[in-house]
């Protein structure tokens, strides 16, 4: 099935990051979207653990594509790898088999990979170093079991939604409140702003793009200097980012090292690629949502 204008599009998890900005990315279409813990408006309650509810919805709306953004996190998969593979692996196996005829888009991340030698394009082998990327790698299995899938790897995904729970938005709302912001000083990460990762799926999928891409920003920079870069387009006092190394944090799930993705593909697809960090921040800031 090739994209079309006028497809029914089914958006699990559309209150979160990137549900929110698929969402304004398909204005004006038919969309269909749920949301579990935090309310979508105009949205449907569907917890994907739930198979009743899942055939529910599915019979329902009789989606032609089905987009995945329900996921569990690093740290939550590292600590409960049974109750979080629930969501994010036999979740979105019910959601697939009870859609069999839909264009299927899942994502995945630069976690996939082990770090050691990145960037790392569409072609190299997977080896994920914790419970959060093995997960993602079975999500890809499951996507492509099917020919009409889309794989959108990405990755420090940013921008404004309801929960205010990515990198930039605890950094706005930290440096705000002039409070210290703890920033890992040995992580790479591949900034990727979410309306714009937004709208390259959907144009992905009116191409009929297929098989595996990674979506996500032109930059692989270390986390300290994206830091910097989002205070300063906010105006905010970067003196406040406190440089640590990622043993410091407390955080249970290992980090790849070296990773960052590479975008050659995506570019070479839609003749362009996603914003520099400089640009989408500043586009960010100017689009505020009043609080």
């Amino acid at each position: 099935m090739s994209g079309r204008r006028d497809a029914r599009w089914l958006v699990l998890g559309a209150s979160g990051l990137v549900g929110t900005h698929l969402r304004a990315a398909l204005a004006g279409r038919d969309v269909v979207a749920t949301s579990h813990r935090t309310p979508a408006p105009g949205g449907v309650a569907l917890d994907v653990t739930d198979p009743a509810a899942v055939s529910r919805v599915l019979r329902g709306s009789r989606p032609d594509v089905v987009v995945v953004t329900v996921t569990e996190h690093t740290e939550r998969c590292e600590r409960d790898p049974k109750a979080t593979r629930l969501v994010n692996i036999d979740g979105l196996r019910r959601v697939a088999e009870g859609a069999p005829e839909a264009i299927l888009i899942v994502f995945s991340s630069e976690y996939v990979f082990d770090g050691r030698r990145g960037p790392y394009s569409e072609e190299d082998a997977v080896a994920p170093i914790n419970e959060y990327g093995r997960q993602k790698v079975a999500v890809e299995s499951v996507a492509r079991e099917r020919a009409d899938h889309l794989i959108c790897r990405t990755s420090g995904i940013y921008g404004w939604s309801p929960t205010r729970e990515n990198f930039v938005c605890k950094l706005v709302d930290n440096l705000r409140a002039r409070r210290r912001f703890r920033v890992p000083s040995d992580q790479l990460i591949t900034p990727t702003p979410a309306p714009d990762l937004a709208r390259a799926i959907v144009e992905l999928v009116d191409r009929g793009a297929r098989g595996t891409f990674h979506v996500a920003g032109p930059e692989i920079l270390p986390r300290p200097e994206f830091a910097r870069r989002a205070a300063r387009a906010f105006g905010l006092d970067g003196a406040l980012l406190e440089i640590v190394p990622t043993a410091e944090l407390g955080l249970v799930a290992p980090r790849p090292p070296s990773a960052g993705l590479r975008t050659d593909k995506l570019n070479a697809f839609l003749g362009r690629g996603l914003p520099p960090s400089s640009d989408a921040l500043v586009a960010m800031r100017g689009s505020e949502p009043p609080s």
